[in-house]
């Protein structure tokens, strides 16, 4: 038996950690598979199984010894810096913003990952809550807006973006713009102060997307969708079996296999039945809200958080994550995808730029900032807050309210 020293031991501990986060945003949580990982490394497989029996105790071991003392830190010293009033933010690491969000996703439908994955995001918050309410004490902060929810709000637009950033490029500038939005949405500062000024993004073409047939299907294909919908929207694009769908359905996998072709043309049916349309409705009514010429209602907003979580009866939250996750393992469903939340989101800001012609809307924000945040932020706030089952949707309306009207006030 070859000994190894502490300091060789040391050293391959931190190489399959750092090739688990790797393996983490090449592949996502549910297709990382620790033999993988043990090949990226050159290793054994037994030198994986030795120090980590399970993905689970390798996630533990990722969060603790790499996750928490780079990312952690940088982001506890983020908030300080945010709360205490500088505009000169300290950067985050991309890439580990990437693994959290990847472990969120698959939190979702794995229990086991809860207490180290939720663990991070309540630690964080705490710190966070501590900064936020030094803020509160000084008299700097608006009132009506719940605590959690404004430490949340800025996390979830990192996760929402990495989340969209799968199928979609995201604007070149938008985190600073985004980051004095909610700064005027939730402290005392005028919401006519001019937001940072940057050139403005280059324009998002819509691109043709794959249209929802409208016509009868039978049954059989009405039974597979609506219990494909089920299956995808909780377990994942990945963790959900074929026989799973069909068992839901009460038929055979054949059933499935005469239809479509394989899970990825069952998740691609389920798009196009049941996400298409919906999703570009649900983005315009947004946009149509925010440039009404009426004033913004509470009860306005948490119908549209309603609808951004779910809608019809079914998670369609959990529908678009599966999908965006499909797309990056299946050329096909991207193919699906891609085109879809692209034309939502040039269709939206196209409209965000009418109004700003028209005066409705504040001139020194652009339109595709603005559309990536009031898209990827309720994206990210519903991976963010499951660590805290204590929230509620509704809790972030009068957040929502407010950066809707800093968006339609113009600066001074």
């Amino acid at each position: 038996m070859v000994k190894v020293s502490r300091q060789r031991s040391a050293e391959i501990r931190i190489e399959i950690l750092d090739a688990a986060a790797a393996e983490l945003l090449r592949v996502g949580y549910d297709a990382m598979a620790l033999t993988s990982i043990a090949q990226t490394c050159g290793f054994a497989t037994s030198a994986i199984y030795n120090r980590f029996p399970t993905k689970e105790t390798l996630i533990e071991a990722l969060i603790v010894e790499r996750i928490e003392p780079e990312l952690g830190a940088q982001s506890d010293a983020e908030a300080i810096a945010f709360w205490s009033g500088s505009t000169d933010l300290p950067k985050l690491n991309i890439d580990q913003l990437g693994v959290l969000a990847e472990l969120l996703l698959a939190a979702r439908h794995t229990p086991s990952l809860h207490e180290s994955v939720y663990g991070f995001l309540r630690r964080r918050a705490d710190i966070a809550l501590v900064e936020r309410n030094k803020a509160a004490t000084r008299g700097e902060l608006r009132n009506n807006q719940d605590p959690l929810i404004q430490v949340l709000m800025r996390a979830s637009s990192w996760i929402g973006a990495y989340v969209f950033g799968l199928v979609s490029e995201p604007p070149k500038r938008y985190m600073k713009p985004i980051n004095e939005l909610m700064r005027l949405a939730m402290t005392n500062v005028a919401p006519s102060t001019p937001l940072p000024a940057e050139r403005p993004n280059k324009v998002r073409n819509a691109p043709v997307v794959v249209q929802h047939e409208n016509r009868e299907h039978d049954a059989i294909h009405e039974a597979l969708v609506n219990s494909a919908a089920e299956v995808f929207a909780e377990k994942g694009y990945h963790a959900a079996a074929v026989a799973d769908i069909a068992r839901r359905a009460r038929l055979t996998t054949g059933a499935i296999y005469n239809r479509f072709a394989g899970k990825a043309g069952l998740i691609n049916a389920v798009i196009i039945d049941k996400l298409s349309v919906g999703a570009q409705i649900v983005g315009f009514d947004v946009v149509q809200v925010l440039a009404s010429s009426q004033a913004i209602s509470d009860p306005a907003v948490s119908d549209l958080i309603v609808r951004l979580n779910d809608n019809s009866g079914l998670d369609n939250r959990g529908l678009r994550l599966a999908a965006r996750d499909a797309s990056r393992h299946e050329p096909e469903v991207a193919a699906v995808v891609g085109p879809l939340q692209e034309a939502t989101l040039a269709n939206m800001a196209n409209f965000v730029r009418n109004a700003q012609g028209e005066g409705l809307l504040r001139s020194d924000i652009d339109a595709e900032t603005a559309v990536w945040f009031l898209s990827v932020n309720p994206v990210g706030a519903g991976l963010v807050c499951a660590a805290f089952p204590e929230l509620k949707p509704e809790a972030a309306t009068t957040f929502y309210t407010m950066a809707m009207e800093v968006m339609r006030t113009q600066p001074a």
